[in-house]
């Protein structure tokens, strides 16, 4: 263990997102408005190119009098079909949603992630030794495990990353505890996520089915929350699966 540390910063990120306008829109039921669901498919009409991702996909406005609608969403590690640009069909994993006979593309603006700083951290000897020492080689960590726990000390998640030290101060926080600021290449977890995480981070809510009044995008970051939660107690906990508890219990034992 590298050491525990009181605070992280820049868990949260904007995630890059990416525009697409559809031009020729034809909808297939109700005008997709606001946020558009958790999943978004976007399938090529030639049936040899393979359909894309597009992830917390949202409509920012109506169909244009010219009869474009925008969809602005995290692409997969995909993107759409190289050199396509023709007629796509639009499906949320539960029903078609509508068609265009062509798209564009809208790259955002490049802004690079920023660290995260781990604040407050009490470094073991091991991350003395690395950091005394000060070599490139030697402040590349490699594979780490971020361990998030709430107030009570309980897991809440843990994220798997590559490590690459790029600076280090004393900390206001206390005698002997330092900042440590880490470069990182992708996001955690998006901004629209922390409001209810930081419920989370005082511990598990004392009101059952406190996730029923959230509309559909919360309800899925709370989902992704409780999944995370009792997949991280289960690697640290041992004793077998254990299934995910929505209103944040223990978890039993799967069967």
């Amino acid at each position: 263990m590298w050491g525990t540390c009181l605070a992280v910063d820049g868990l949260f990120t904007d995630l890059a997102r990416g525009t697409y306008e559809l031009f020729g829109w034809i909808p297939e039921g109700a005008e997709p408005r606001g946020w558009v669901g958790n999943r978004v498919w976007l399938v090529p009409e030639d049936k040899a190119l393979d359909a894309w991702l597009l992830g917390d996909a949202e409509s920012p406005g109506a169909v244009t009098k010219a009869g474009s609608l925008a969809l602005v969403g995290e692409d997969d590690y995909l993107g759409p079909p190289e050199g396509y640009w023709g007629t796509v069909r639009v499906h949320d994993e539960e029903q078609w949603l509508g068609s265009c006979r062509e798209f564009t593309k809208i790259l955002p603006a490049e802004n690079p992630l920023p660290p995260l700083l781990l604040r407050g951290l009490a470094p073991s000897s091991g991350l003395r030794e690395v950091l005394a020492k000060g070599t490139r080689k030697s402040l590349d960590l490699e594979d780490v495990v971020l361990d998030i726990r709430d107030d009570q000390g309980d897991q809440l998640a843990d994220f798997e990353l590559r490590a690459k030290v790029e600076a280090w101060r004393p900390s206001p926080c206390g005698t002997d505890l330092i900042d440590l600021q880490l470069a990182r290449h992708y996001p955690l977890l998006p901004q629209h996520a922390q409001p209810l995480w930081e419920q989370w981070f005082a511990g598990p809510p004392a009101t059952p089915a406190a996730w029923a009044g959230l509309d559909t995008r919360k309800r899925e970051v709370w989902l992704d929350l409780v999944r995370r939660r009792t997949c991280a107690r289960t690697r640290r906990g041992g004793g077998g699966a254990r299934a995910p508890a929505l209103d944040g219990a223990g978890g039993s034992a799967a069967r």
